[in-house]
């Protein structure tokens, strides 16, 4: 059997690992599978083999529904390949998206760390990564977002490129602010008026 062209069963399996995974991310239910890193690695690895195996089953493990999937190439972190789930969630088209970075979309004051997270990885000090941050979208609102990510090295550690998870956090954030204004309320302070949060440098074209 030729090892390079898995078969439908063997693609159907690796499709069912990674379903319940997906579902636990879309309802942000991570304790309840393996826990945060873990559900990182298992999801990725997952569509890394397929990227080697063959590009019909990298496609399908990519554009699983529910999750932002990206993959970048390296030093620049520029994208390569998104899914629908990412491109819709900051209102660009694919096309869009192929000529920005990782760090291009990220919100100002969040890109310091990011930054950081990435030159780690480069000297590899860790192959993956996850961490909450805001993106910009298209029209200069912000999105609150979960980045678990992972580097994929040639056989002399170099890394080639580099694939992440991005999920929609803003929903669970803006929730919690309510429950920390009530909080406030309930103890007779008052709330300070808040606007749309934008990118500091956003201008609108």
């Amino acid at each position: 059997m030729n090892k390079g062209r898995p078969t439908y069963q063997e693609l159907k399996k690796r499709l069912a690992i990674a379903e319940p995974i997906v579902e636990a991310l879309k309802h942000l239910e991570v304790d309840a599978v393996v826990g945060k890193e873990k559900l990182t690695f298992l999801l990725l690895k997952e569509v890394g083999e397929e990227l080697q195996h063959s590009e019909a089953g990298f496609r399908a493990m990519f554009e699983l529904p529910g999750v932002g999937m990206v993959q970048a190439d390296t030093p620049a972190f520029r994208f390569t390949k998104v899914n629908r789930t990412f491109y819709e969630m900051l209102g660009y088209s694919p096309e869009e998206l192929m000529n920005k970075t990782f760090i291009s979309l990220t919100y100002l004051r969040d890109r310091q760390r990011a930054m950081k997270e990435f030159a780690r990885v480069l000297r590899g000090k860790t192959d993956s990564w996850s961490h909450e941050k805001r993106c910009v979208r298209k029209d200069g609102s912000v999105v609150w977002v979960a980045v678990s990510g992972t580097a994929l090295r040639d056989d002399t550690g170099q890394v080639v490129r580099v694939m992440a998870m991005v999920t929609d956090l803003t929903a669970r954030k803006q929730a919690e602010q309510i429950l920390r204004d009530k909080a406030l309320l309930k103890k007779g302070k008052p709330m300070r008026p808040r606007k749309p949060a934008r990118n500091p440098r956003f201008k609108k074209r």
